[in-house]
């Protein structure tokens, strides 16, 4: 089976996704014609600098590369022809089976949201993030698509029918990470001989509720604890996670209500890892989640409890490298996916 994964890489997840299945035999792609700071690993991507000659670029590739394809797994709402999503309605036309994975701004009707829950992201995200295309992607999804993905358990609300596909991670590179943490980890016993290191890599400090953050752990210094707060910003995806590798306890967010990519890799690698998820998203999991829960009503609370026992740690980090195992490995993910191309989810 010919598939193509794009045409962006939210967290890295295309290019995971297409390296996977390619390993399970499968002649998989992943291109983007647009990339970020983070620097995902993709198959194929733009190097064009200015706008009409990426567009041009992105054009050859699609005319000569499109037809060849059985199954397109597209990303955020957007396809072929970015956020207009014009060709949708072709490709089925001439046979070919097509999926969208949504990941979040992409779909998620923020109105509702901000009525509906205690704490969102949406409620302080100015100027919104919402992708503009949102409402015609989700027709045209409902329309069209031969399967629809949501890579967490809110976004199902939005897209009846839809199905949970947990971010993919490829553990055997994060298990030799977390190998290798030791050595990269300051010397001294965390809380005492020096400072317990606290990891939050925002991709936006707004809706991430990074204010939160660092005035929480602000705080706790004043009360004589001994903790950092390592922020990670402006870093490729490996140096940011090589940075967070030296921490001791990870921060995912505090707002937008389910982790998200950086909570499934700060688990891998064994950190205990806080992040606000909302009750009701709970059972919607596939297995209990061992994410530390806080929002930003508790987070100073709940975080100075896990500074002051670091022996609850390892006993952590070991539970959430089972959850990832078992519900993010890449392979399961791809191997989900296949079924759904095949027709038989």
């Amino acid at each position: 089976m010919r598939i193509f994964h794009g045409p962006k890489n939210p967290g890295g997840m295309a290019g995971i996704l297409a390296r996977a299945q390619r390993q399970l035999g499968h002649e998989a792609t992943s291109a983007s014609y647009r990339s970020t700071g983070f620097n995902y690993a993709c198959d194929y991507s733009l190097r064009s600098s200015t706008m009409y000659s990426k567009m041009a670029e992105w054009a050859c590739y699609v005319a000569g590369n499109a037809p060849q394809f059985h199954v397109f797994h597209f990303y955020f709402g957007e396809s072929l022809c970015g956020p207009g999503l014009w060709d949708v309605p072709w490709l089925k036309r001439i046979g070919k089976r097509v999926f969208f994975y949504f990941c979040g701004c992409d779909i998620r009707d923020c109105k509702h949201v901000i009525n509906t829950y205690k704490h969102s992201a949406c409620a302080v995200c100015w100027p919104m993030l919402c992708s503009r295309n949102r409402i015609k992607a989700r027709k045209i999804a409902l329309e069209y698509a031969d399967g629809i993905f949501v890579s967490t358990p809110d976004l199902l609300e939005f897209l009846p029918g839809a199905k949970l596909l947990p971010q993919p991670i490829d553990l055997e590179h994060f298990a030799s990470l977390s190998q290798n943490q030791g050595a990269s980890a300051p010397p001294g016993q965390p809380g005492v001989d020096r400072p317990v290191r606290i990891a939050h890599a925002p991709s936006n400090r707004t809706i991430k509720g990074t204010d939160t953050i660092i005035a929480a752990v602000e705080r706790l210094q004043r009360r004589g604890l001994k903790v950092q707060l390592v922020l990670v910003e402006n870093q490729s995806h490996a140096g940011a996670i090589a940075a967070c590798n030296r921490c001791d306890l990870a921060v995912d967010q505090l707002l937008v209500g389910t982790y998200g990519q950086y909570a499934v890799e700060m688990m891998a690698l064994g950190k205990p890892t806080f992040c606000h998820i909302r009750q009701d998203v709970l059972p919607l999991y596939p297995q209990s989640c061992p994410v530390i829960r806080a929002s930003t009503d508790d987070f100073e609370e709940v975080l100075v409890e896990w500074v002051r026992h670091p022996e609850w740690w390892s006993a952590a980090g070991e539970s959430g490298r089972r959850y990832v195992k078992q519900v993010h490995d890449m392979y399961s993910v791809a191997k989900v996916c296949l079924k759904a191309y095949q027709g038989n989810l």
